[in-house]
This record gives C-alpha cells, structure tokens and sequence, in this order.
C-alpha cells in the first residue's frame, strides 16, 4: 500500500470516528429532547386538566354549603370544557376508562343540582375527586416512568459517550504517537545510512521489502550505495595500480627521493636514498622526520631546512660505498587548491631530492683547477706587460706622442682588466677548493660602507651618479673579514654604477635585524627578472643581453663570502624598477 493511501486511511478513520461521535451524541440528546417534550405535552397537560377539574368542584361545594344555586351555572361549563380537552388529552391505558366515568359523574352531579338533591351532589362531588385523583396519580405515575426512561436513556448516553471517547482517545492516542514514530521510523533508517554514505562507507542495506514510496526509495538508496562502493573499488584498484607504477618509477630513479606530508611524516623514500641514509622501508615508514633524523646526520641534513628555514644548501657530501660523493639538494613545497576554496594554497608535503653531482664538481673542479693553473700561467705575463706598460710611461725611457700615450693607456685599462679577471677565476678557485680563508673580527659598519664608496668614486664621477648612505649604525658593529665584505660592496656598487642610468642615484642602507646586521645597496637601473634571480648567483650567470665588461663570478664569489663568514645574500628586484643587494652580516 503506498504511504498516500496510508496517510489517506488514517486521518479518513479519525473523521469518521469524529463523525460518528458526533452523530451518536446528536441522536441521544434529540432523544432525550423527545422524550422530555412528550412528558409536558401530555401528562402535565393531564394534570393541569384535573386539578382545574378539582378546583371548580371546590368552588361549587363551597356554593352548595352557602346554598347559592345561581351561581353554579359558570363553574358547570368549566367543568365541561375541561372534561372536553381531558377527553381530548388521554395518552395512558386505563385513563380512558376513568376519564369516562369522570364525564358520567360529571354529567350526573349537574343533573342533581337541578333537582334540589344536596345530598346526592355530595356524594358526586367525592366521586369526582376521586376519579381526578385516580387519573392524576395515572399520570404522575407515567411522569416518573418518564423521568427514570429519560435517566436511563441519559445513562445510556453517558456511558456510550464515554466509551466511544475513550475508544476515539485511544484511537487517537495511537495515532498522535504511533504515527510519527511510523513515519521518522523510515527517516531515521535513511539518514543513518546517508550518514555512512557521507563519510564513504558504502557498505549500506536498507530493507525495501516494503511496498510504498519508502520501499521505493531504498531500494533506488541501495542501489546507488551500490554503484558508489563500485566506483570506489574501481577507483580505488586504479589509483593503487597508479601508485605502485609511481613507486616502480621512483625507485628506478637514479636520484634519491624523500616524499614527507605537511606534518614532517615520511611518506615515501625510494631505494637509492634509503641505500644513503642505511635505513629500510620498514624503518621510515610513516615515521615522524625529526625521529629519524636525531640518529641520521643525512636526514638530520636533509631536513635542517624544512624544521629551520631558510634556502637548501647545497651540495651535500654523502658517503656512499667506500667513496665520498657530492648530491645537490632540492626542497619542493607540494601545495594543492582545496575544491571550492578559491585560489587559497594549502601546503600538504614536501620533495626531497639528492642528485649525484660527483661527476660533474669533479669535472667542474678540474676546470677550476685548469683555470687556476691558466690563471697563474698568466699572471707572469701580465705582471711582464704591466711593467712594460711601466717603463713606457716612464719619462726616462723616452717621451711618447700623443697616439703612443693613448695605445699605452689603453694597453693599460686592459692589462688592469685581465688582471681583475684573473684575481677573481683564483678567488673562486680557492672557494672551491675550500681553501678560502676568512679572518673575522670587530668592524664598524660606517668603516665597510665608507671604504666600499671610497673605491668606486673614479666611476661615480665618470657617470655623474651619486651615493647616498642612508645608514643610522655607522657605529654597530659587526663580525666579518673587513677585506671580503668591502669587496662585496665595492662588487654591489660597481654593478650599481655599471647599470644605472647617467645623472641617477645609489642607496647604500644599514639596518638592524634581530641578530644580524642588513647592508644593501640600491640602484634605479633596468633590475632583474624573475628568471634571472634564480641563477644570479651562480658562477659566469650573466643578464640577458647584458653587453657590458665583466666574468660573471662576482656575485657568485660574493656569496660565497659571505656564507663562509655566516651571513646570506640576496636581491629584490622587479625588471626596468632596479635593483635592491644585500648582505646579512652578525652583529658583533
């Protein structure tokens, strides 16, 4: 049955049972209606008669015993029409009968008061008085008859009201309370398994044995369960086939690869790191980083970054085997777009990846090595040409023309030059070599900008730039090697000059930040794309369609200095809005 019809049946049986209530009820109080218009219609009316009857007795009684004959003639026609309305009115067995001996005496007490029979009239008149009597206590008897049937059929009433309000209380009782229960019974059966739904437990089966709407909609429910935990599964083996393909492939891969979640947890390591790091799958499995890495140098490395912050250092020196070998480090942030979340970036894990780069520092140092070697094969040579240069400035050896002086000037500048290039192909050598030396000590700050600017003032001029200092803490200071960290800036402020405009400004700044001291020079030149920052510094890195003079090794030798005394460098830049460099240097 569907659960319209259900509903239907059920408030079309309480109307009935309300109909039916009403209709009984009716019936009885019109009964009782009846019954109780029957009893002043025809009994009280009987009454009336007959104590009107006795009454007009009495008053010719009294005329009698006052012996006035002509006044008896009014109360004898009373007498009739009561008698007449009597006859009329005769509803009981039995008051027939007396109602005529009543109109015999009647009849016969007139006739005796015509004829001077006192005595007879009397004897009439207690005739009649008791045939009223009789006739009275026939309807006062019918009377109470009538009151008791009216009292029954009012118990009856009582009794039948009661019992079918009790019935329709009970009725409706079942319904008031049964009902909702019937029908949030189905409701609650279908949130619980949309509940398990909800949170992919597809595993659901309602009962659709039922044959109306409900019955309907679970099994369409189970059926869409169904065709859920389907999909799942099929999801489920593909993205399991999709995984173990992935873990094959990283496996495979000759860098060695550490997956970890949001949290620092090892999600995955692949063969070649966990050979590195001398741990098994077993070991690092959904373990918590850190754990490990209190045990691990290579995982204590690994990780310094992602616990401390700051740019992956690299390379990392790992021994695998019997042999030292050198890996680069890379961190990658996996960040995802929760869905419907906007373009809100949520980081969830992190990429470590360690490539062998052993066979390439090891080519990169015998170019060093080559370059060194080069270098100082030329120095020779150019310390020849240089006091060459020298003699042929010297008055002593001869005056030179106007044309010569310029080709020895010229000879000069580029001499200069090379020698430059070949000072700094040996400082990067020797950083490569790891046998760069740093000597730190106390040095004020104003005294590194003032020595820096000094040097670069034959250039400014050239140009027509200016440099402003904008430094408050000319007085902190700070722990450094005075030499290195002027050659930065003096490196910082040449690049500023070289790429400036004529006639603009450079800002040399100095400010406190926490334990460090940040020096950075600014300038109004055509800055450095995105791109480019990533590589800048790097060694022999060059801006695209840079033209002017220069290695490319000063930055990179500039980091390299700094990160020895155990500061860092960096650049803020937008293209064609110049350049910010900095240096971060402790406070002393």
């Amino acid at each position: 049955m569907k659960f319209k019809t259900k509903l239907l049946l059920s408030f079309g049986f309480l109307f009935i049972i309300i109909l039916l209530l009403g209709l009984v009820g009716s019936f009885y109080v019109k009964k009782l209606g009846n019954e109780a218009s029957t009893i002043l219609k025809d009994n009280n009316r009987t009454l009336q008669y007959m104590q009107r009857i006795n009454t007009e007795i009495d008053a010719v009684e009294k005329i009698l015993v006052f012996d006035q004959p002509d006044r008896v003639d009014g109360h004898l026609s009373e007498l009739d029409t009561q008698l007449r309305f009597q006859k009329a009115n005769i509803t009981e067995t039995g008051e027939a009968a007396f109602t005529q001996k009543l109109e015999s005496n009647i009849k016969g007490f007139a006739e005796t008061l015509g004829s001077d029979q006192k005595r007879e009239s009397l004897e009439y008149i207690f005739q009649i008085r008791e045939i009223t009597d009789q006739i009275y206590g026939i309807n006062q008897e019918k009377i109470l008859e009538s009151n008791r049937r009216v009292k029954n059929i009012s118990d009856r009433v009582f009794v039948s009201m009661v019992t079918i309000a009790f019935a329709t209380l009970v009725i409706g009782l079942f319904f008031t309370f049964g009902m909702p229960g019937y029908l949030t019974r189905s409701i609650r059966i279908f949130d619980k398994a949309i509940d398990k739904v909800s949170r992919g437990i597809y595993d659901v089966d309602i009962p659709a044995g039922r044959k109306d709407e409900f019955g309907h909609l679970a099994a369409s429910f189970n059926l869409m369960a169904l065709k859920l935990r389907e999909f799942e599964q099929s999801n489920y083996a593909k993205i399991l086939f999709e995984k173990n393909r992935l873990d094959t492939i990283i496996n495979q891969l000759s860098e060695a690869v550490v997956g970890l979640d949001q949290n620092k947890n090892i999600l995955f390591v692949n063969r070649r790191a966990l050979a590195l790091l001398g741990l098994t799958q077993k070991e690092v499995h959904e373990k918590y980083a850190p754990d490990i890495a209190i045990h691990n140098e290579l995982m204590q490395n690994l990780i310094r970054e992602l616990m401390l912050g700051g740019q992956a250092q690299s390379p990392v020196k790992v021994t695998e085997g019997r042999s030292e070998k050198l890996f680069s480090k890379d961190i990658i942030d996996i960040v995802t777009t929760p869905t419907g979340e906007g373009e809100r970036k949520v980081l969830i894990g992190h990429v470590i990846i360690l490539t062998d780069i052993t066979a390439f520092a090891d080519k990169d140092k015998a170019k060093t090595r080559f370059m060194a070697t080069l270098s100082h094969e030329l120095k020779t040579p150019v310390a020849a040409i240089d006091m060459g240069v020298g003699l042929l400035q010297n008055e002593k050896a001869g005056t030179l023309n106007d044309e010569q002086r310029e080709w020895v000037e010229t000879i000069m500048q580029n001499n200069d030059r090379i020698k430059r290039t070949i000072n700094e192909i040996l400082d990067l050598s020797k950083i490569e070599s790891g046998s760069i030396d740093v000597l730190s000590s106390r040095t004020k700050v104003g005294y590194l900008i003032d020595s820096a600017v000094m040097g670069i003032q034959p250039f400014i001029k050239e140009k027509g730039l200016t440099v402003q200092s904008l430094s408050a803490i000319d007085k902190q200071e700070v722990l450094v090697d005075p030499q290195k960290t002027i050659w930065i800036l003096n490196n910082f402020l040449t690049n500023a000059i070289r790429y400036s405009p004529e006639g603009e400004g450079i800002k040399v700044n100095a400010e406190v930040e926490d334990y460090f001291v940040r020096i950075s020079v600014t300038d109004r030149g055509k800055g450095v794309s995105l791109a480019q920052k990533k590589t800048i510094f790097k060694p022999y890195s060059r801006l695209k369609n840079d033209s002017s003079e220069g290695t490319g090794l000063g930055l990179a030798i500039s980091k390299e200095f700094v990160e020895a005394m155990g500061g860092s460098i960096g650049l803020l830049s937008r293209e064609d809005q110049g350049a910010t460099f900095w240096i971060k240097l402790k406070k002393a």
